[in-house]
Protein backbone atom coordinates (compact mmCIF):
# COMPACT_ATOMS: atom_id res chain seq x y z
CA UNK A 1 0.00 0.00 0.00
CA UNK A 2 1.20 3.34 -1.01
CA UNK A 3 2.10 6.02 1.66
CA UNK A 4 -1.13 8.05 1.04
CA UNK A 5 -3.04 5.19 1.35
CA UNK A 6 -1.87 4.07 5.00
CA UNK A 7 -2.10 7.73 5.90
CA UNK A 8 -6.06 7.86 5.06
CA UNK A 9 -6.33 4.64 6.56
CA UNK A 10 -4.56 5.67 9.51
CA UNK A 11 -7.06 8.67 10.06
CA UNK A 12 -9.96 6.56 9.05
CA UNK A 13 -9.05 4.54 11.95
CA UNK A 14 -8.85 7.73 14.42
CA UNK A 15 -11.91 8.99 13.45
CA UNK A 16 -13.63 5.47 14.23
CA UNK A 17 -12.07 5.30 17.39
CA UNK A 18 -12.96 8.98 18.34
CA UNK A 19 -16.61 8.76 17.36
CA UNK A 20 -17.13 5.69 19.45
CA UNK A 21 -17.66 5.56 23.10
CA UNK A 22 -15.48 7.40 25.17
CA UNK A 23 -13.91 4.55 27.23
CA UNK A 24 -13.50 2.00 24.05
CA UNK A 25 -11.78 4.76 22.42
CA UNK A 26 -9.50 4.74 24.87
CA UNK A 27 -9.13 1.51 24.93
CA UNK A 28 -8.19 1.56 21.47
CA UNK A 29 -5.72 4.42 21.62
CA UNK A 30 -3.93 2.43 24.74
CA UNK A 31 -3.89 -0.82 23.30
CA UNK A 32 -2.14 0.47 19.61
CA UNK A 33 0.19 1.95 21.74
CA UNK A 34 0.94 -1.17 23.75
CA UNK A 35 1.77 -2.75 20.52
CA UNK A 36 4.07 -0.29 19.33
CA UNK A 37 5.87 -0.63 22.68
CA UNK A 38 5.77 -4.40 22.70
CA UNK A 39 7.31 -3.99 18.67
CA UNK A 40 9.81 -1.63 19.60
CA UNK A 41 11.41 -3.94 22.37
CA UNK A 42 11.26 -7.25 19.90
CA UNK A 43 13.26 -5.26 17.43
CA UNK A 44 15.67 -4.01 19.45
CA UNK A 45 16.22 -7.42 21.56
CA UNK A 46 15.88 -9.09 18.26
CA UNK A 47 17.93 -6.81 15.65
CA UNK A 48 15.68 -7.14 13.47
CA UNK A 49 16.50 -3.53 12.41
CA UNK A 50 20.03 -3.22 13.66
CA UNK A 51 21.55 -0.42 15.13
CA UNK A 52 25.59 -1.03 15.39
CA UNK A 53 26.92 2.24 14.00
CA UNK A 54 25.38 4.25 17.24
CA UNK A 55 26.28 1.74 19.52
CA UNK A 56 29.64 1.81 18.18
CA UNK A 57 32.40 3.11 20.95
CA UNK A 58 33.29 6.60 19.66
CA UNK A 59 29.75 6.91 18.57
CA UNK A 60 28.30 6.52 22.21
CA UNK A 61 29.20 9.89 24.03
CA UNK A 62 27.04 11.54 20.78
CA UNK A 63 23.83 9.87 22.05
CA UNK A 64 21.70 11.27 24.75
CA UNK A 65 19.86 7.64 25.89
CA UNK A 66 21.33 4.18 25.28
CA UNK A 67 18.60 2.76 24.03
CA UNK A 68 18.08 5.52 21.57
CA UNK A 69 19.82 4.83 18.82
CA UNK A 70 19.01 5.29 14.59
CA UNK A 71 18.36 2.55 12.42
CA UNK A 72 21.31 1.59 10.67
CA UNK A 73 19.07 1.27 7.29
CA UNK A 74 17.56 4.20 7.38
CA UNK A 75 19.76 7.07 9.64
CA UNK A 76 21.36 10.06 8.35
CA UNK A 77 24.37 10.13 7.06
CA UNK A 78 26.92 13.39 7.10
CA UNK A 79 29.32 13.87 4.53
CA UNK A 80 30.01 17.35 5.12
CA UNK A 81 33.31 17.68 6.80
CA UNK A 82 34.52 20.95 8.96
CA UNK A 83 37.27 19.09 10.59
CA UNK A 84 39.32 16.31 10.11
CA UNK A 85 37.90 14.59 13.33
CA UNK A 86 34.00 15.13 11.84
CA UNK A 87 32.11 11.41 11.28
CA UNK A 88 29.35 10.46 9.07
CA UNK A 89 27.75 9.70 12.66
CA UNK A 90 24.68 11.66 13.91
CA UNK A 91 21.79 10.74 16.30
CA UNK A 92 18.66 10.43 13.59
CA UNK A 93 16.46 9.15 11.60
CA UNK A 94 15.16 9.06 8.12
CA UNK A 95 11.27 9.15 8.58
CA UNK A 96 8.73 8.69 5.37
CA UNK A 97 6.25 10.96 4.17
CA UNK A 98 3.57 11.69 1.35
CA UNK A 99 6.54 12.81 -0.42
CA UNK A 100 8.79 10.46 -0.40
CA UNK A 101 11.16 8.16 2.01
CA UNK A 102 13.20 11.14 3.71
CA UNK A 103 10.41 13.46 3.92
CA UNK A 104 11.57 14.25 7.67
CA UNK A 105 14.49 13.90 9.43
CA UNK A 106 13.67 12.90 13.32
CA UNK A 107 16.71 13.66 15.95
CA UNK A 108 17.75 14.27 19.34
CA UNK A 109 17.85 17.24 21.26
CA UNK A 110 21.78 18.21 20.35
CA UNK A 111 24.13 17.68 23.73
CA UNK A 112 26.82 20.37 24.09
CA UNK A 113 29.28 17.69 22.16
CA UNK A 114 26.93 17.04 19.09
CA UNK A 115 25.64 20.94 18.11
CA UNK A 116 27.95 21.45 15.87
CA UNK A 117 26.84 17.98 14.02
CA UNK A 118 23.06 18.88 14.13
CA UNK A 119 24.69 22.21 12.40
CA UNK A 120 26.49 20.45 9.67
CA UNK A 121 23.38 17.95 9.20
CA UNK A 122 21.08 20.78 8.64
CA UNK A 123 23.04 22.66 6.50
CA UNK A 124 23.97 19.73 3.77
CA UNK A 125 20.60 18.47 3.83
CA UNK A 126 19.42 22.35 3.12
CA UNK A 127 16.59 21.86 6.40
CA UNK A 128 14.41 25.03 6.13
CA UNK A 129 12.34 24.05 9.18
CA UNK A 130 12.94 22.89 12.29
CA UNK A 131 10.58 21.56 14.90
CA UNK A 132 11.71 21.88 18.47
CA UNK A 133 9.11 20.09 20.63
CA UNK A 134 11.00 20.43 24.00
CA UNK A 135 11.79 23.35 26.67
CA UNK A 136 15.71 24.14 27.21
CA UNK A 137 14.74 23.26 30.64
CA UNK A 138 12.22 20.96 32.17
CA UNK A 139 11.69 19.69 35.96
CA UNK A 140 14.68 21.94 36.41
CA UNK A 141 16.73 20.21 34.64
CA UNK A 142 18.48 20.85 31.04
CA UNK A 143 16.81 18.28 28.46
CA UNK A 144 18.36 20.02 25.35
CA UNK A 145 21.80 22.29 24.56
CA UNK A 146 20.48 25.46 22.94
CA UNK A 147 22.03 25.78 19.63
CA UNK A 148 19.90 29.05 18.34
CA UNK A 149 20.29 32.74 20.29
CA UNK A 150 16.98 34.60 21.18
CA UNK A 151 15.84 37.48 19.86
CA UNK A 152 17.79 40.38 20.58
CA UNK A 153 20.96 38.20 21.56
CA UNK A 154 24.11 37.97 20.41
CA UNK A 155 24.95 35.39 17.38
CA UNK A 156 26.05 32.21 18.25
CA UNK A 157 28.80 30.21 16.46
CA UNK A 158 29.06 26.42 16.97
CA UNK A 159 32.33 25.80 15.39
CA UNK A 160 32.60 27.43 11.45
CA UNK A 161 28.69 28.15 12.19
CA UNK A 162 27.21 31.39 12.56
CA UNK A 163 23.32 31.41 14.21
CA UNK A 164 21.87 34.45 14.93
CA UNK A 165 17.91 35.13 15.29
CA UNK A 166 16.52 37.90 13.06
CA UNK A 167 12.77 37.63 14.38
CA UNK A 168 10.74 35.64 16.79
CA UNK A 169 6.74 35.36 17.10
CA UNK A 170 4.78 34.55 19.88
CA UNK A 171 2.02 32.34 19.28
CA UNK A 172 -0.30 30.26 21.78
CA UNK A 173 1.99 27.22 23.05
CA UNK A 174 4.41 28.26 20.29
CA UNK A 175 7.59 30.21 19.23
CA UNK A 176 8.09 31.11 15.51
CA UNK A 177 11.77 32.43 15.01
CA UNK A 178 13.74 33.16 11.70
CA UNK A 179 17.60 31.91 12.15
CA UNK A 180 20.27 33.09 10.36
CA UNK A 181 23.18 30.37 9.30
CA UNK A 182 26.05 31.34 8.26
CA UNK A 183 28.88 29.08 6.97
CA UNK A 184 31.58 29.97 4.80
CA UNK A 185 30.45 33.46 3.24
CA UNK A 186 26.87 31.83 2.96
CA UNK A 187 23.93 32.48 4.70
CA UNK A 188 20.68 30.76 4.57
CA UNK A 189 17.50 31.12 6.34
CA UNK A 190 16.08 28.66 8.22
CA UNK A 191 12.47 29.09 9.82
CA UNK A 192 12.18 27.64 13.74
CA UNK A 193 9.03 26.26 15.39
CA UNK A 194 9.43 26.25 18.94
CA UNK A 195 6.73 24.30 20.88
CA UNK A 196 7.15 25.20 24.40
CA UNK A 197 3.92 23.29 26.07
CA UNK A 198 5.22 19.23 25.58
CA UNK A 199 4.30 18.00 28.70
CA UNK A 200 7.13 16.19 30.21
CA UNK A 201 6.76 12.08 29.80
CA UNK A 202 2.57 13.09 28.96
CA UNK A 203 0.96 14.51 25.68
CA UNK A 204 -0.59 18.01 25.48
CA UNK A 205 -4.32 17.85 26.78
CA UNK A 206 -5.33 20.20 23.59
CA UNK A 207 -3.80 19.97 19.94
CA UNK A 208 -5.66 22.88 18.49
CA UNK A 209 -2.15 25.02 18.84
CA UNK A 210 -0.28 21.75 17.75
CA UNK A 211 -2.25 21.57 14.10
CA UNK A 212 -2.05 25.36 13.96
CA UNK A 213 1.75 24.89 13.90
CA UNK A 214 1.44 22.43 11.59
CA UNK A 215 -0.60 24.34 9.38
CA UNK A 216 1.79 27.24 9.29
CA UNK A 217 4.83 24.77 9.46
CA UNK A 218 3.89 23.70 5.76
CA UNK A 219 3.22 27.45 4.71
CA UNK A 220 7.11 27.57 5.04
CA UNK A 221 8.29 24.63 3.97
CA UNK A 222 8.77 25.46 0.41
CA UNK A 223 10.15 22.42 -1.28
CA UNK A 224 8.90 18.50 -0.78
CA UNK A 225 12.50 17.42 -1.88
CA UNK A 226 13.58 19.20 1.51
CA UNK A 227 12.90 17.08 4.55
CA UNK A 228 11.75 18.90 7.96
CA UNK A 229 13.81 18.22 10.80
CA UNK A 230 12.13 17.24 14.01
CA UNK A 231 13.00 17.02 17.31
CA UNK A 232 12.64 16.91 20.95
CA UNK A 233 15.41 16.48 24.24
Amino acid sequence: MEQAGILRKFIQGVKAMSEGDEERGEDNFGSDFMRLRRLSTKYRTEKIYPTNVGEREENVKKNRYKDILPFDHSRVKLTLQTTNQDTDYVNANFIKGMDGPEAYIATQGPLPNTVIDFWRMNWEYNIAVIVMACREFEMGRKKCERYFPLLEEEPMSFGPFRISCESEQARTDYFIRTLMVEYENETRRITQFHYMNWPDHDVPSSFDSILDMIGLMREYQEHDDVPICVHCR
